[in-house]
């Protein structure tokens, strides 16, 4: 009995010692990861969650931002403010008109020269180059081009114009409230365009040949390959791409209308990051600026999940159509 409990004991011993190096070898790979990520979840803790955090309570206050003492809590007053702020709402539509223009065009125009590419005319691959060129440009890289080339005397836009016989004179491109918010958003489709002309040109040649052999054999022209074939085969492909032109249409148009045209002329241009700077940071309305932010945040939440919704029911029944 002895010997037995002996050998038990050593085997509960063995058990337990086999078990703890097993959870060393488990917490070590868990400790390596804590350790990487550290310094990057502190960084975003730091400068992404915590302003955040610190924006949504400043939207409750009215604040100079001189110090902190002058902070006065007026609870929703900000909000209220915001409803009547016909300047608001102006650089909301502007943002909206903006965004649909930017993202329709760019996904048009992309698709157009990735089918045309795809049908591997002569040049191709020059143009796949010209047309990715842009994107590898700084937002205020490109900024800066167009802004030479919309000059009113010396810009290339009015001299091709001319040369081609519509003689305008030195139109103000960027000075007009007519023509003003178009021209921000060429600069945006100009850069954009290329990266997903590739994404699509990519998506298009994964479409297996047979499919576009039946379409021919069944007499379809090239537009009715187009939209009846090829369009809906490649359907995952653009929600995807329109989810990123959402992401960067907002992420950089603060970059454009800054330098371009600064929100004018009268306020025909302005939008909502570049207000949001205005008011915090020349009127120095940093909780009214902060309540405006929050109102963008929540649009901007609601229109990606609005869109996100409608671009996964599309999906669903694409996929029990094919």
């Amino acid at each position: 009995m002895n010997l037995l409990g002996t050998i038990g004991f050593s085997a509960g011993m063995q058990s337990k010692q086999q078990q703890r190096r097993v959870l060393k070898k488990t917490r070590s790979p868990i400790r390596v990861v804590v350790f990487f990520l550290a310094p990057a979840l502190i960084v975003y803790l730091a400068f992404v969650a915590y302003p955040v955090v610190k924006i949504f309570r400043l939207c409750l206050f009215r604040w100079r931002g001189i110090t902190r003492g002058t902070q006065e809590f007026i609870g929703f007053g900000n909000f209220v403010k915001l409803i009547h702020d016909p300047v608001f709402w102006r650089a909301f539509v502007n943002n909206v008109v903006l965004f649909l223009f930017v993202v329709v065009v760019s996904v048009c125009v992309a698709l157009f020269f990735a089918y045309i590419i795809a049908r591997r005319i002569k040049g191709s691959m020059f143009y796949r180059a010209t047309w990715l060129f842009p994107n590898m440009l700084g937002d205020v890289i490109v900024a800066s081009i167009w802004l030479f080339i919309y000059h009113p005397t010396i810009g290339m836009l009015n001299y091709f114009l001319s040369l081609i016989g519509i003689d305008i004179g030195a139109t103000p491109w960027l000075g007009q409230s007519s023509t003003a918010l178009i021209a921000v958003t060429i600069p945006m489709i100009w850069k954009f365009a290329g990266l997903y002309i590739i994404l699509f040109l990519a998506a298009i040649q994964e479409i297996p040949q047979s499919f576009l052999d039946a379409a021919r054999i069944d007499g379809a022209t090239r537009w009715q390959e187009f939209f009846h074939v090829i369009l809906p085969l490649i359907r995952p492909t653009i929600a995807v791409a329109i989810v990123f032109l959402m992401w960067n249409s907002f992420s950089v148009i603060f970059t454009y209308v800054k330098l371009l045209t600064e929100g004018g002329p009268y306020r025909s241009t302005e939008v909502l990051p570049t207000y949001i700077y205005q008011v915090g940071f020349k009127y120095h309305e940093f909780g009214y600026g902060s309540a405006i932010s929050v109102a963008t945040f929540i649009f901007i939440f609601a229109l990606a999940a609005l869109v996100l919704r409608m671009l996964m029911e599309r999906l669903m029944r694409g996929e029990k159509g094919f």
